[in-house]
């Protein structure tokens, strides 16, 4: 699914070395469990549906964050979980049950680095509904670097060269819906905080992808249900590590070692289902990753003047 940057934290400008060194050791982890995430994925394709594996990944989330809850409430900590905005919780577990959704079905069908350079356009579309939904200025140096991220999934997509491919569709829409519920997680977050948000997102996104789910069961193999631990682990392990790492260092600092993540998915699908990297696939990357990284490198400088 789509990478989950900076979820409304703003690192104050001037992180120390200790920090930056942390925030980088974090965004690693993250991109290892990313990795191993959708390893599993693909591996479960064979299994069971993507809606009724993402239906599993939110309940079981829900069983994750309840010891979290539990032992903040006996050690009398302040975890306050509150919903001043309940449409706005509603819409975004509802967005981000469609996003991985869809981004499952992608990594099922696609190449991993294939999947996953499309999903690196989510930070690109974040940034126009940012300029076009919250006012957010945006000067000619992002819009360029917009522009040439959109190139780069042309390149990949290849329209009117090679018949278009539907999953390729798929994995691009389901950056866009993950960046549109980015765009709520801010204002969500600042108002009812990530304890909040985090419980919303999967109990909605239970409750909504129930019935899809329960419409295409299949049982799961006992030995299928390790993999899926690892799915429900490693993608909540990776919220985890992503919340940590943008909370210590800038999301300019953060931005190339995000993008291991792609390195780390292309080694794996190499060695574990031999997946290559086509020369288009390749440019097109390239493009987009160097985009991305200068979008968030402009932002965070922007941030700290």
């Amino acid at each position: 699914m789509p990478a989950f940057p900076n979820i409304g934290l703003r690192r104050a400008a001037g992180s120390s070395d200790s920090d930056n060194r942390a925030g980088a050791m974090w965004m690693i982890a993250s991109c290892i469990a990313a990795t191993a995430m959708s390893v599993a994925v693909r591996l479960l394709s064979d299994t069971m549906p993507s809606v009724q594996l993402a239906f599993l990944r939110s309940s079981f989330g829900i069983f994750l964050l309840a010891p979290v809850f539990l032992r903040a409430a006996v050690r009398h900590e302040k975890m306050p979980v509150r919903f001043t905005r309940p449409w706005l919780h509603l819409i975004r577990g509802l967005l981000f049950a469609m996003a991985t959704t869809s981004g499952f079905y992608a990594l099922a069908h696609l190449p991993l680095a294939t999947a996953t350079t499309l999903f690196f356009l989510a930070p690109v579309f974040a940034t126009v509904f940012a300029a076009l939904f919250a006012g957010e200025a945006v000067g000619r140096r992002r819009w360029s670097a917009v522009a040439a991220a959109f190139g780069g999934a042309l390149i990949i997509l290849r329209p009117g060269i090679v018949p278009l491919d539907l999953t390729m569709v798929i994995a691009v829409g389901s950056s866009l819906v993950f960046a549109l519920a980015l765009l709520i997680t801010r204002p969500v977050s600042e108002a009812d905080g990530a304890a909040s948000i985090m419980l919303s997102s999967a109990v909605v996104s239970s409750l909504a992808l129930v019935i899809p789910a329960l419409g295409v069961w299949v049982p799961v193999p006992v030995a299928a249900w390790g993999l899926v631990a690892v799915v429900v682990l490693a993608s909540s392990g990776r919220m985890i590590a992503d919340v940590r790492s943008y909370s210590l260092a800038d999301a300019g600092f953060l931005a190339p070692f995000a993008f291991l993540r792609l390195l780390f998915i292309a080694a794996a699908g190499w060695i574990i289902f031999r997946e290559g990297i086509d020369g288009p696939t390749l440019a097109g990357a390239s493009v987009i990753v160097g985009s991305s990284v200068f979008i968030a490198w402009r932002e965070a400088r922007l941030r700290r003047h």
